[in-house]
């Protein structure tokens, strides 16, 4: 580490115009995942309902991800995940004081993308359903993309599920934003897109493999789906926050105070 550099940034000289740039990347690019990831959860658009194929649920979302890095990446860093924001500030890309700004962007946009597809998508395709189960009871099926522990495994299962494929995306993140790997960033948002994918088709039999709390907040508050809900938040913050600083301490370089430049400017695709 660079001598007299601080461990985390705190501040930045970033204007308050520039300041709601960002927030309102966040928001378009977290809206754009939860809307297309969640709208190819749906099934019966096109006829009767039935199971849709996990694959074509995982590649959603990756390509998803790709889409938003593509548009708001040189604005943001379409960070679109809060793991993704915590991993930078960890690793010292960001100042702190950005921290807050990045989460609401986050918040609102997941909240607006849902908020979307419920708009054009009728009600009882999405809706919970509420069916006669023993004894006369209701029981509530899940909403359409709320995050759920599959039954066959323990909440703790789930989280460990939750941590360690947050932890591979976080290492990845960190894996881009290495300065030794500054030459190659060419086709960053497809690499992002393939590492959804695959991380959410392993995953996703277990937990869902949100690996993202706001893409498990808007569905769930929508949905009312709050069962193991505390799984998709300490899952991927500790995984993001671990994940970072474990990299940073074993493997990452410090660039020389000759060398740095200031992070809030660089996007995603080319931060170090």
């Amino acid at each position: 580490m660079a001598r007299g550099k601080k461990f985390f940034q705190t501040t930045d000289n970033m204007t308050t115009k520039e300041r709601i740039v960002l927030c309102v990347s966040e928001i378009g690019g977290t809206a754009t995942l939860v809307f297309l990831g969640c709208m190819g959860c749906v099934s019966g658009i096109y006829g009767e309902k039935g199971k849709i194929p996990h694959e074509q649920i995982s590649w959603t979302f990756g390509l998803a991800v790709m889409v938003a890095v593509q548009i708001f990446g040189h604005i943001s860093g379409s960070h679109i995940n809060p793991i993704v924001t915590v991993a930078a500030a960890t690793l010292g890309n960001i100042p702190l004081i950005q921290v807050p700004i990045f989460f609401v962007g986050q918040f609102l946009g997941a909240l607006l993308g849902f908020g979307l597809l419920k708009a054009v998508t009728p009600s009882q395709l999405l809706g919970n359903v509420y069916t006669n189960g023993p004894n006369g009871t209701l029981t509530k099926t899940l909403g359409v993309c709320s995050p759920a522990v599959n039954p066959l495994i323990t909440p703790t299962q789930g989280f460990l599920v939750e941590f360690l494929i947050t932890l591979i995306l976080a290492l990845v993140c960190c894996g881009v934003w290495d300065p030794k790997n500054s030459d190659k960033h060419d086709s960053v948002s497809i690499r992002f897109g393939f590492t959804i994918a695959v991380l959410a088709m392993a995953g996703g039999p277990y937990t869902g493999a949100n690996m993202n709390p706001v893409r498990s907040f808007a569905p769930a508050l929508f949905n009312g789906d709050w069962e193991n809900h505390w799984v998709y938040w300490l899952g991927p913050l500790s995984a993001a926050f671990v994940g970072a600083l474990f990299y940073r301490l074993v493997f990452m370089k410090e660039r020389p105070p000759s060398e740095e430049t200031l992070p809030e400017g660089v996007p995603l695709s080319q931060k170090a």
